[in-house]
């Protein structure tokens, strides 16, 4: 059996970005979809995301950034607090949501913390899962997380350029499970997809890789950004949905459901 974690990085407020910005990533859109970038957040995709996920009865979770003073990365960061109403609607549904903990945070757990709290206060429920913003993989990131009761991570990303073996699976680091990135979007579409008609074929040849790994290794993180749902490539999520649960080897687990099965030893 092979499980799949599919999950969502919200980098963009609500607001989402100047038109110029997507102008000047033209080549990633269409031209009728470009158009409405005057009018139209075109990263904003979550009823999007919602029905075609609930068209294949799978959940995924969404990990939400919050605002920091001092950001090291763009975009810039957003009051969490935009995004109520969806966080809400997501939770009501089904999906989990987590933290998308800026990197300037991680070496300082009161930094962390804040987050953490701005997010929990927001979605009402303790937050259980991470990701850093930009990926990785760090030991003093771990501890905090553990000395704030997160239950795992998953920021690790071993390879950009390739698909390698320790971004499957799982590892612990104490009580903290740690679920690397084995598929992100963004990587797919610059080293694996050349085209649109590749992107499918790319998640087939990682599927058949995963199949040959051991059993604690099967199991596969998909981070599909939720701003590339509209863009050449992202479009073709629908798509991967259709061919993965086609499988009969396949189940698909939000990250909270992946760390209880580790806990109760059903993957090992």
């Amino acid at each position: 059996m092979i499980y799949v974690f599919l999950s969502h990085d919200v980098d963009w407020g609500k607001a989402g970005p100047p038109a110029s910005h997507i102008l000047a990533r033209k080549d990633r859109f269409d031209e009728d979809i470009l158009k409405k970038c005057q009018s139209e957040n075109l990263y904003y995709n979550f009823p999007e995301y919602m029905d075609v996920e609930e068209k294949f009865s799978v959940r995924s979770t969404f990990f939400f950034r919050t605002y920091t003073k001092n950001s090291v990365r763009s975009p810039p960061p957003y009051h969490v607090e935009e995004y109520k109403e969806e966080i809400r609607s997501l939770l009501r549904g089904g999906w989990e949501i987590g933290l998308h903990l800026d990197p300037s945070s991680f070496e300082h757990i009161g930094k962390i913390k804040l987050e953490k709290k701005a997010l929990e206060r927001v979605a009402g429920i303790a937050i259980n899962g991470n990701r850093v913003h930009y990926t990785m993989h760090n030991d003093v990131l771990y501890a905090n997380l553990q000395k704030l009761s997160f239950k795992y991570d998953s920021s690790a990303k071993f390879n950009r350029e390739k698909i390698v073996e320790e971004d499957f699976g799982f590892f612990k680091r104490g009580k903290l499970v740690v679920f690397p990135i084995t598929i992100m979007d963004a990587l797919t579409f610059t080293y694996f997809a050349r085209d649109e008609s590749e992107v499918v074929t790319m998640v087939k040849h990682v599927v058949d890789k995963c199949k040959n790994l051991q059993h604690e290794k099967r199991i596969m993180t998909i981070l599909w950004h939720d701003c590339a749902l509209r863009m050449k490539k992202g479009r073709l999520y629908p798509e991967v949905l259709r061919y993965l649960t086609s499988l009969k080897d396949i189940e698909f687990r939000r990250g909270i459901d992946l760390f209880e099965m580790v806990e109760k030893g059903m993957i090992q």
